[in-house]
């Protein structure tokens, strides 16, 4: 199968991690794989990956920006001929039923992956949405809130996102990071504990709130060193927050970085102060290497932690603080913890089961434009092919 993967940009978030599982699992799968999007520092992960990478403009919300993206799109539909296009944004998806429309007869079908959007806005997404032929939801969150503004329940589907199993950290590696992130031994020769939070400098992430949360957890425990990792605009507010709530001296911002999950496997405990998520990729890195997740009661989260792999809090930053004092000086529940994050990740968020799922629903896509279409659109017998495949699955499952 020709699967057309789009993603907005390849810098280092989420969702761009997931575009690099899925391009890498469909192209070991025998598909041929093109991805079109903005360059970013995720390619170099795909570099030795057999795909057609086809360069988008940056992403933009001006109306000049979004027809330059459009007419992009276009050319790259018309060029490499997909049977599905897979788009990992509310834009992108509108964007390429566009565009397909306009480049190829017939229309290749298109599939949207939502990872997560402000609440209120939700709605508008789900008008953009309806140029996608399906929508499949990381969460159970998501896919109730599309689907209760409006959004056809039958072209709505959960795949959850997914994970690699965890590798372990090196002495090495570890002594490294303890290094250059400045964790070494405190007074006494005890390792300070770790607190870390994943994620953009954005508004969403309500990292106030998770500063705000590690004074209070350095006035209990004045060992503590805390990992801001990530980017964003709002990063100089946060370090004048810091300076200014006294913990400066406690609290590294590492910037945006390719190895956080090594970062996450050193920490006693990642953080989610956000006020909305749809299914972390941190946090399900996390989960799989055993370090627990402490998290507001943000959509998108408290489905995966009531399973006790972590613990949902719900108010500011003081609540939050005493959670994670709390798990701090209790080793063995963090331990607990850990054991039901590994095998949560292992049975529920594997990487194969992700893929078998888009798999599946990328031949329910082309058989239905292949009885639609006919025989001038695919060939009769490689629509027969897809569909004994897809019966095969599901008998196997």
């Amino acid at each position: 199968m020709r699967i057309l993967v789009s993603s907005p940009i390849m810098e280092v978030g989420g969702a761009e991690r997931i575009v690099v599982q899925i391009v890498k699992g469909l192209v070991e799968r025998g598909n041929q794989v093109g991805l079109m999007g903005s360059r970013g520092s995720l390619d170099a992960d795909l570099a030795d990956v057999p795909h057609d990478r086809f360069i988008l403009p940056l992403p933009s919300r001006s109306a000049v920006g979004v027809a330059r993206v459009l007419v992009a799109m276009r050319s790259v539909v018309t060029t490499f001929k997909p049977d599905v296009i897979h788009a990992q944004n509310v834009l992108h998806a509108a964007l390429a039923g566009a565009a397909g429309r306009v480049a190829s007869r017939p229309r290749p079908p298109v599939l949207a992956t939502f990872h997560g959007l402000n609440p209120g806005e939700v709605r508008i997404a789900s008008k953009l949405f309806r140029a996608a032929d399906a929508v499949a939801c990381v969460s159970e969150d998501l896919l109730n809130a599309l689907v209760s503004v409006g959004f056809p329940a039958s072209r709505a589907h959960l795949i959850r996102n997914a994970v690699g199993a965890a590798v372990p950290l090196t002495g090495e590696r570890s002594e490294a990071l303890d290094a250059e992130l400045k964790l070494g031994a405190v007074a006494g020769g005890q390792r300070p504990p770790v607190v870390a939070i994943v994620g953009r400098l954005a508004p969403e992430k309500d990292h106030d709130r998770f500063l705000r949360a590690a004074a209070w957890v350095a006035g209990q425990l004045p060992a503590t060193r805390f990992l801001v990792v990530g980017d964003g605009k709002l990063r100089a507010d946060l370090q004048a927050l810091a300076r200014e709530l006294g913990i400066a001296d406690k609290v590294v911002f590492t910037l945006a970085r390719n190895d956080a999950r090594d970062i996450i496997a050193k920490s006693d405990l990642l953080v989610f102060s956000s006020k909305w998520e749809g299914l972390s990729i941190a946090a399900l890195e996390a989960l799989a290497c055993g370090t627990p997740v402490v998290s507001t009661d943000a959509p998108g989260m408290s489905s995966l932690l009531d399973t006790g792999a972590g613990e949902i809090v719900r108010g500011g930053p003081e609540e939050l603080g005493r959670a994670i004092v709390a798990l701090l000086c209790d080793e063995d529940r963090r331990a607990a913890m850990g054991h039901i994050g590994r095998r949560l990740v292992a049975e529920e968020f594997s990487l194969p089961a992700m893929l078998d799922s888009y798999v599946r629903l990328y031949d329910g896509l082309v058989c239905r434009r292949v009885r639609r279409d006919g025989p001038l659109a695919i060939s009769a017998q490689r629509g027969s092919d897809i569909a004994a495949r897809s019966e095969r699955d599901s008998q196997g499952r």
